[in-house]
């Protein structure tokens, strides 16, 4: 992928992600609307987008800079991607909300978008407590050896996910809906266990990883520095 390619495709998914978490920011307001039987609140709509923007735009942001700089760095990828996911998950918890509050809607869409919402933290929690510590800063593990450490993570926290979303029965959040996707086995459980328990000891040796990096290449005050400087490591060589 070309520079300018990368540059393309990153900058519009922090447009795309944007864009989904104004979405519902706007259902999420006016289904407190729909509940209090006010008129719609601007105001607390501006007020919910400043905030879900200050968590959504340091992802983003730093993402695309990076990927558009670097397009081999999975680091500025990872960060895109988080942005994205934060981005799906506000809208779908908006929606699914706003149909349970109001009517208003399909019903199968509101109970797949609640689904989604259900499970969407792990990867937020996981992958930034995991892979972006496996692979910062050159987006590459310290060395050939702790390539099992990183799928380890990836399939940790993929069976941990995959437990989450296909466990029968109401949803945690919200109860009223029943998982749509939900799956009556006994493997599905020794899957969620052990995916969550892989990928707990992944973020432990990706943690140790860490260190090993900072005291190995001298790179400590780099690597624990604010996200400018990843920024200036990020740029393009003279």
């Amino acid at each position: 992928m070309s520079r300018r390619t990368a540059a393309w495709f990153a900058w519009s998914l922090v447009a795309l992600s944007v864009v989904l978490v104004l979405g519902g920011d706007y259902l999420s307001v006016a289904t407190r609307s729909v509940v209090r039987g006010s008129p719609y609140d601007s105001e607390a709509f501006l007020a919910s987008a400043l905030y879900n923007l200050a968590t959504l735009l340091p992802f983003s942001v730093v993402g695309a800079f990076v990927a558009s700089r670097q397009p081999r760095n999975v680091i500025g990828w990872i960060f895109c991607s988080i942005g994205l996911v934060v981005g799906l998950d506000t809208l779908a918890r908006g929606y699914a909300e706003f149909w349970l509050e109001s009517g208003s809607g399909t019903r199968s869409l509101a109970e797949t978008a609640a689904w989604f919402s259900s499970w969407a933290w792990i990867p937020l929690v996981l992958v930034p407590t995991s892979l972006l510590l496996l692979l910062f800063p050159d987006g590459t593990p310290p060395s050939p050896r702790w390539r099992p450490v990183v799928w380890c993570a990836g399939l940790g926290i993929t069976g941990f996910a995959a437990g989450t979303a296909l466990e029968v029965g109401p949803l945690e959040d919200m109860p009223q809906i029943t998982n749509p996707y939900g799956v009556d086995s006994p493997v599905i459980g020794i899957v969620g266990v052990t995916g969550a328990i892989v990928a707990g000891s992944s973020m432990v040796a990706s943690a140790v990883s860490l260190v090993i990096r900072m005291r190995f290449t001298g790179s400590a005050s780099r690597s624990s520095d604010s996200l400018m400087v990843v920024l200036w490591w990020s740029a393009p060589s003279a």
